[in-house]
């Protein structure tokens, strides 16, 4: 089989939405891009031995050891696609970065021409980046790509295939005042971007008050020329987070691929681990998977193939509500997938999680893996439970990027799957990890 190349862009929909459009507001937290640009380090779980990733920052040569002792073997850059932490240069995404670097040498020699190229997600040089280091790229058109990714589209597809679902599009902040205010007198609300992630574009509303201040916000972007675009629905009361990732073929065949329950925080995703098979089968009672294969078949018929990842959940009344939004690209699930296929060998039980950080001191990342090694949470192949870290560079990319260490506290995230027999060891690995972060002033914030 041929090599692949693989390299990821985990805020892909921010290349993907028009940027005339009105946002929400938020507040800007530049350490926390700078840790999802890092993300890309996760996909070494989808390379096998004869496959290429390729990073935005090189990867810690500890991690990369410690990933080869464990089985994960994989080529990789040694040289730092990014190293410059200029707006200009961090608001480049990994694809526009490599048509930047393509005179470099060492780097033409790791992408082989005629090798497979996979995203994470496709994004809008994604095919130039393919026709330039010659790779086959198999994908749909970006137009494609950005129509089926809108929660627009994901709506429009649960309301097709779920009657009870009512949300309305928004395309004023007049309207956005006057239908929010009818959803307010039955529940509180959601505001949801079209091209949201994990949190980001989502605002829950509970009252008129709030309501009017983002209404006033929107109406100042209007003022400048922005155009207005968000959907309203009512927030539901939910019991449980799940998702499932699939496989679109050319041909329009669907492989399901695993169900994961998902573990939020608010609207952040925060973790996936495997439901059991009594949960598997209440949904397939409830029609789940006869929705999905409908799911499929709208996605191929507007011109899409590939990964997909369905968020879907259930309400504390017992009722599934199948879509919540449509990921048409690989996912966070679909990485614990792949952990989950190395996980088999050993017949242990895995969650994938990660704790975000803050931190002013000065310890290495190879510190922390011997730490952990001393402690016997670090997990080898023979061990019956154990912790494998997944990401150097979300750890401390921050303080990597703050040459003249303008800032005073850092924040950083590390991604980990642990490895268990029972719930008790899980949570007592958890505990012993944060204590041992702490005591090296790492201060876990979750």
């Amino acid at each position: 089989m041929k090599q692949c190349i693989y390299y990821g862009e985990f805020n892909a929909e921010k290349y993907w939405r028009n940027e005339n459009l009105a946002k929400l507001p938020e507040i800007p937290n530049n350490q926390v891009e700078n840790i999802i640009k890092a993300m890309d380090e996760l996909l070494f779980v989808l390379c096998s031995k004869r496959d290429t990733l390729i990073t935005r920052y090189k990867i810690n040569q500890a991690q990369k050891e410690y990933l080869k002792s464990i089985g994960f073997s994989f080529s990789c850059n040694y040289m730092e696609l990014s190293g410059d932490s200029s707006k200009e240069e961090q608001n480049k995404n990994i694809c526009q970065i490599l048509l930047g670097k393509y005179d470099n040498l060492d780097i033409r020699e790791l992408i082989k021409k005629n090798s497979d190229m996979s995203a994470f997600a496709v994004l809008p040089e994604s095919r130039e980046v393919s026709t330039k280091y010659g790779l086959v790229f198999d994908s749909p058109e970006i137009n494609t790509i950005k129509k089926v990714n809108s929660k627009i589209y994901s709506s429009n597809i649960n309301r097709e295939l779920n009657s009870r679902y009512s949300f309305e599009i928004i395309n004023s902040s007049a309207e956005l005042n006057e239908v929010g205010i009818k959803y307010l007198s039955k529940s509180p609300i959601i505001i949801k971007d079209s091209f949201g992630v994990s949190g980001k574009g989502n605002l829950v509303i509970s009252n008129e008050g709030v309501l009017k201040r983002i209404v006033k916000y929107i109406s100042s972007q209007e003022n400048t020329g922005k155009s207005v675009e968000f959907i309203i629905e009512s927030f539901l009361d939910k019991e449980r987070d799940f998702s499932c990732q699939f496989f679109i073929n050319k041909s329009g065949e669907m492989e399901i691929l695993s169900i994961q329950e998902v573990r939020n925080i608010g609207s952040s995703y925060h973790g996936s681990y495997t439901p059991n098979r009594k949960f598997i089968e209440f949904i397939r009672k409830k029609g789940y998977f006869l929705i999905l294969k409908e799911v499929a078949k709208y996605l191929y018929n507007d011109g899409y193939y590939g990964d997909v990842c369905v968020d879907s959940m259930i309400l504390k009344d017992g009722n599934i509500v199948p879509i919540v939004e449509i990921n048409a690209r690989k996912s966070m699930s679909l990485i614990k997938h792949n952990i989950d296929k190395y996980v088999s060998n050993f017949s242990l039980e895995c969650g994938f999680t990660f704790y975000n950080v803050t931190f002013s001191t000065h310890i290495s990342y190879e510190q922390v893996i011997k730490k952990m090694e001393e402690k016997a949470l670090l997990f080898k192949p023979g061990m019956n439970k154990g912790i494998i870290p997944l990401s150097s560079n979300t750890l401390f990319i921050n303080r990597d990027l703050d040459k003249k260490q303008k800032i005073k506290n850092y924040k950083g995230r590390l991604y980990l799957a642990v490895l268990y027999k029972d719930e008790e060891e899980k949570e007592d690995m958890f505990n012993e990890l944060i204590q041992l972060l702490n005591k090296n002033e790492i201060n876990v914030l979750n």
